[in-house]
C-alpha cells in the first residue's frame, strides 16, 4: 500500500498545478477496506533552481474515521538541474512553537523525465506530532541544508490536513 500511495503523490505533484482546488483527498478503497487520506504537495519553497513541495499521506482501516498512528510526510524537490541537493545531507527537524521535532533521516530516491528532476524525500511521523505542529503559530522545517519558516498560508494546509485524520 505504500507504493500505490507514494505513486498517487508523485502524479499529484507532477501533473497537478498547486491551486488544482482540491487540498485534502479522502478516498475509501473497498478492494483493501482502507480509507486513505492526502494532502496534495503544497509548496514550501520556489527558488531559481528548485522547487520544495510536502505532500502527506495516512489512512485507517475501513470506513468510520479513527485517529491512524503515524502519517508519512513527503518531500518533492522538483529542478531542471541534476544535482543531488538531498542526497547526503537529508534529516528532517521540525520547531514548531518552541517544541522540537527531531524526525530522523528521510528515505531518498530520484527520478528524471523530461529534463525534470524529482527528488523525494519521505519519513512517518507520529500523528501526534504532525497535529501539534499543524497546530502550532509559527512551524520551522529544516530538511538537509533547507530551511523554510512555514507562512499563514502553509500553516492552514496542515490545519487542514490535520482535522481530516483526527478522531472527535
Amino acid at each position: 500500500m505504500a507504493t500505490f500511495l507514494f505513486l498517487q503523490l508523485i502524479c499529484c505533484v507532477t501533473a497537478f498545478p498547486q491551486g488544482n482546488g482540491q487540498l485534502v483527498k479522502t478516498e475509501y478503497d473497498a478492494n483493501k477496506n482502507v480509507t486513505q487520506i492526502t494532502l496534495n504537495p503544497i509548496i514550501l519553497a520556489s527558488r531559481k533552481f528548485e522547487e520544495l513541495r510536502l505532500g502527506a499521506v495516512t489512512g485507517y482501516p475501513g470506513k468510520v474515521k479513527s485517529t491512524p498512528q503515524e502519517i508519512a510526510l513527503i518531500f518533492f524537490s522538483l529542478s531542471n538541474n541534476d544535482q543531488n541537493r538531498y542526497e547526503s545531507a537529508r534529516k528532517l527537524t521540525i520547531v514548531a512553537d518552541d517544541q522540537r521535532f527531531d524526525c530522523g533521516e528521510t528515505q531518498r530516491s530520484k527520478q528524471s523525465q523530461n529534463g525534470l528532476f524529482l527528488e523525494t524525500m519521505t519519513i512517518s511521523i507520529p500523528v501526534k506530532d504532525f497535529v501539534n505542529v499543524a497546530n502550532a503559530k509559527q512551524v520551522k522545517i529544516k530538511l538537509g541544508l533547507t530551511e523554510v519558516e512555514l507562512s499563514p498560508v502553509q500553516s492552514k494546509a496542515l490545519k487542514v490536513m490535520a482535522s481530516y485524520i483526527v478522531d472527535n
